[in-house]
């Protein structure tokens, strides 16, 4: 079966659903699939690099950055990307490179399948909402009509997707991002990572965005402060239009010293930083299926997340959710992780859950059956 994945782009600093398609497309690959990787692909590090051996890579730039609007050459490499494919996975919505590839899925009746990574919520949908309404009835419409089959991540992204009446009535799969088990078991964890080994350290990774609500991070370490001196908060992540405020936040809370902020990572070392800091925080206004979570958990790391991050499941493996924007059920999360037998058993308990339920071999098999049942539609 000849599989051609196709996103916006690859780039780190676009955040999870890069690394969950090289995930994929390297373990389809090493099953002996012939697989196609369709992306604008710049600055990649030398991790991905060795993912993306033994697979084809078609490189593209775009014409207008803003949407991700690919130029005539980058059309023209899809065109022939798609030629000779069995199925087409596309990854996202809302862009150019999606939307051109969809159109020309349709005109070549190409077998397609789409994960959208949360972006046809209507969490998401609500942002620049008058801007995709019409772009959905010009455009996307008829693209998602097309699509054979539909691939969310949680359950949860699939009710809150279904405004969209089509997809009640497509194939679909939910199943979550997967990791790579055995490679994270065999990892070399840094222990020289800059933690101050005589505090508690909180640290978040991930784009500094509005939706991760990081200002309420800084706010809960400064209440914690009042009570206890003990603690330290790490920002580690590229900026995504938040980082003068938290810095700003931090200077009027009178916080500098004891918020790090750090410059992105995107290699072994973020593993490092899991696994070295006594509490990874997640607060988000809204996540589809964090891969900083499903890292964390994967690494027997303790994971505090708020409500809206969607992880029905957290009590399962080992992770404490708080309400959102809630302080005070943060401070209390917070002292219950601090009591060194509930963080013991809570990783332990997110160790049995990732080999159990998110292993990228599980996630690998569900969507091979998913194509092989989309091949077969006439």
């Amino acid at each position: 079966m000849k599989i051609t994945h196709i996103v916006s782009s690859l780039e780190s600093s676009q955040g999870g659903p890069p690394n969950s398609v090289l995930n994929m497309a390297e373990h389809q690959s090493k099953l002996g699939y012939k697989i196609k990787v369709v992306s604008k692909i710049k600055n990649l590090d030398k991790k991905k690099k060795i993912k993306l051996k033994g697979i084809e890579i078609i490189k593209g730039e775009f014409l207008f950055k803003k949407h991700y609007i690919p130029n005539f050459t980058f059309i023209i490499k899809i065109y022939k990307a798609l030629k000779n494919s069995d199925i087409v996975h596309l990854h996202g919505i809302w862009n150019g490179v999606i939307s051109i590839s969809l159109l020309l899925c349709r005109l070549m009746k190409k077998k397609t399948i789409l994960t959208p990574h949360g972006s046809l919520d209507y969490f998401n949908v609500k942002n620049r909402f008058y801007f995709k309404k019409f772009y959905y009835y010009l455009i996307e419409k008829y693209n998602l009509e097309y699509v054979h089959a539909y691939h969310f991540l949680t359950k949860k992204e699939f009710d809150n997707s279904c405004w969209i009446n089509t997809l009640t009535k497509k194939k679909k799969l939910i199943q979550s991002n997967g990791i790579d088990i055995k490679y994270l078991k065999n990892i070399k964890i840094n222990k020289k990572i800059p933690t101050d080994k005589n505090k508690i350290n909180i640290t978040y990774i991930g784009r500094l965005n509005k939706i991760k609500n990081i200002q309420i991070q800084i706010k809960l370490l400064f209440k914690l402060l009042t009570k206890d001196k003990n603690y330290v908060l790490n920002i580690i992540g590229p900026d995504d239009g938040e980082l003068l405020k938290l810095k700003n936040l931090t200077k009027k809370l009178n916080l500098e010293g004891k918020v790090n902020f750090k410059a992105p990572i995107y290699s072994e070392q973020r593993f490092s930083w899991i696994k070295n800091s006594d509490i990874i925080l997640l607060t988000s206004f809204y996540e589809c299926n964090s891969v900083l979570a499903i890292e964390t958990i994967a690494l027997g790391g303790v994971l505090l997340c708020t409500n809206s991050c969607n992880l029905s499941d957290a009590a399962k493996f080992g992770a404490v959710k708080s309400s959102k924007n809630n302080l005070q059920n943060l401070i209390k999360s917070v002292n219950y992780l601090n009591n060194n037998k509930n963080s013991r058993n809570l990783r332990e308990k997110a160790l049995k859950y990732a080999l159990k339920y998110l292993d990228i071999k599980i996630n690998t098999k569900e969507i091979l059956n998913l194509y092989k049942e989309v091949v077969k539609i006439n």
